[in-house]
């Protein structure tokens, strides 16, 4: 890692002349002496660049495309290449930004009783960076982060994911619910804008169940002996986790030039200049919404250019775009729908994801539910309801969450294939499930390994919409529902694919910046010897299941 005694001063004279998001502009305002900052004004500034880390940039040029929802960005990261400056910008990003202030926090006021609930809370939101961080990268600095030192020892994957899971319950046991709080929580604010401390302490517990979970796959793939214990631990008390909306976990940017949302400047502001890379509506994530009617798609995208799709197409009046418009080697469609067609001509998300103080869902009331469901229906634990009640709720919390109506609602749960334990309607053939090559489908089938669990991570995937990098991980993790690779992927630096395919698949993690090469290479190397692939974008990590192949291809 960079030197951190230089970036300690850069960064404590941009926190004293930055700003945050919701209450960031209403914090009281930093002394100049580094040795007074305000822990409320560090937390804030956190919270802000936590945001800027892994909901702008990144979001836009890298997850969104990774988990399907959306399409805009032709060039090499977004043909699941490697861009080193940006590889470099997010590692800063998430590091030297997101998580310095809070760990600055802790080395500042340790051992201080009158701030023992804000260091728990800067701890909690400690662990959300990493659990961010280590599902991109996966071996990383953690013990020794940040720490001043030439050298910067990295963790295994599986034991930065074991120490959240233990430090994540010894926040939520240490939270005092009536001691002190910070003045403006931009996470979680009670009526007066300090912190709700029950509602830290449910996050607390949410986030373990959700990391849990993510690593309950079976082993080399996880440890489903621990996801057990933990779940099971948590299924004793569901009050203790996220309970409804109320619950749910949300941030917004800032209302200011310099804390706004990333896709505001980009969609709205700038948009003429972005016309080519505009966020059009991606086809996988429509092919499992349009077909059954999902009520949810007007409230994630407009309806498409009628003049320009197909006549007759099944999904109108939507329409997503694929990854390219070309056709596999040996396939001729004529004509091509795609040919010359330009973002506008698409579905588009609704501006309404653009607005300058958007607020961000970090982890809903619908994704506990189907995260629930999962664990119960996967024998995780015999605690609680059964995975069709959670099922079912998890969809109605999704459906309420965007303002769908409860009829609607009803209408939707019997659809086949999304009524619980039932199949898709195949009478008419599977077209209508089909991405446009014909060589994916949504269709929920009796020759699928597992149709029921087909149906739960389908759900989990809609319900998680623009959550991409949580979306991103749940398609690593489980390899059940179906992506038409890339079929003009970029192969250079460390690319998913070697050089000579003509495909790619969704890439498993980012590689390591070039910085750590320069600065921190020897730890580096340990890390990369550690990982059964190397540096690549397509070595998987430890969590996640190997990726699901396209038998067309």
């Amino acid at each position: 890692m960079k030197r951190i005694k230089i970036f300690v001063i850069m960064l404590i004279a941009g926190v004293l002349g930055g700003g945050c998001t919701r209450n960031f502009e209403e914090t009281n305002r930093n002394p100049n002496s580094p040795d007074q900052l305000n822990p409320e004004y560090l937390f804030n500034s956190s919270v802000y660049y936590t945001l800027n880390a892994f909901s702008g940039e990144m979001k836009k040029r890298l997850l969104g495309n990774y988990c399907h929802y959306y399409w805009g960005s032709s060039d090499q990261m977004g043909r699941y290449g490697n861009f080193p400056s940006s590889n470099d910008t997010y590692w800063r990003r998430a590091y030297n930004e997101a998580l310095f202030p809070v760990r600055y926090i802790q080395d500042r006021k340790t051992g201080d009783a009158s701030y023992r609930n804000r260091l728990i809370i800067a701890r909690i939101w400690e662990n959300y960076i990493f659990s961010q961080i280590v599902s991109i990268w996966g071996n990383v600095p953690k013990t020794h982060a940040l720490k001043a030192s030439q050298k910067v020892p990295y963790d295994r994957e599986e034991y930065i994911y074991y120490e959240l899971l233990d430090d994540l319950k010894a926040c939520a046991e240490g939270l005092d619910l009536s001691g002190d709080r910070y003045q403006n929580d931009p996470v979680y604010p009670s009526s007066d804008k300090s912190s709700d401390l029950l509602k830290w302490k449910k996050f607390a517990n949410s986030l373990r169940f959700r990391l849990a979970v993510r690593i309950s796959n079976d082993a080399p793939n996880g440890n489903p002996q621990k996801a057990r214990a933990v779940i099971s631990e948590l299924m004793e008390d569901e009050s203790a986790m996220i309970s409804g909306a109320e619950d749910n976990c949300v941030v917004k940017w800032g209302s200011t030039s310099a804390t706004r949302n990333y896709f505001y400047d980009y969609m709205i502001v700038e948009r003429e200049a972005n016309k080519d890379k505009l966020n059009t509506a991606g086809e996988s994530i429509l092919q499992h919404m349009a077909p059954y009617g999902d009520p949810r798609i007007p409230k994630f995208f407009t309806e498409a250019n009628p003049l320009q799709m197909p006549a007759g197409f099944v999904w109108a009046p939507y329409w997503g775009e694929p990854k390219n418009s070309s056709t596999p080697p040996g396939v001729t469609i004529n004509p091509n729908p795609h040919s010359g067609k330009t973002s506008e001509d698409y579905s588009m998300m609704q501006d309404a994801f653009f607005v300058a103080d958007y607020a961000e869902v970090l982890f809903c009331y619908a994704e506990m539910c189907l995260l629930k469901c999962e664990a119960v229906y996967r024998g995780l634990t015999d605690r609680g309801n059964t995975a069709e009640s959670y099922y079912n709720a998890g969809i109605e919390a999704s459906m309420a969450q965007y303002g769908v109506t409860a009829s609607e609602t009803a209408d939707y749960l019997r659809v086949p294939g999304i009524a619980w334990g039932t199949l898709s309607d195949l009478s008419e053939g599977e077209t209508k499930y089909q991405d446009w090559l014909g060589i994916t489908s949504s269709a929920i089938k009796a020759d699928d390994p597992d149709p029921v669990y087909r149906q739960i991570v389908m759900q989990q995937y809609i319900a998680l919409f623009y959550q991409s990098l949580e979306a991103w991980t749940l398609i690593r993790r489980t390899q059940v529902l179906e992506f038409p690779p890339h079929l003009s992927p970029d192969t250079g630096n460390g690319a998913v694919t070697p050089t000579g395919k003509t495909f790619a698949y969704i890439p498993q993690r980012l590689v390591y910046p070039d910085n750590e090469t320069l600065n921190n290479n020897d730890e580096l190397q340990k890390a990369i010897g550690w990982m059964d692939g190397g540096d690549r974008m397509s070595t998987k990590l430890w969590f996640a299941k190997p990726t699901k192949e396209n038998p067309y291809l």
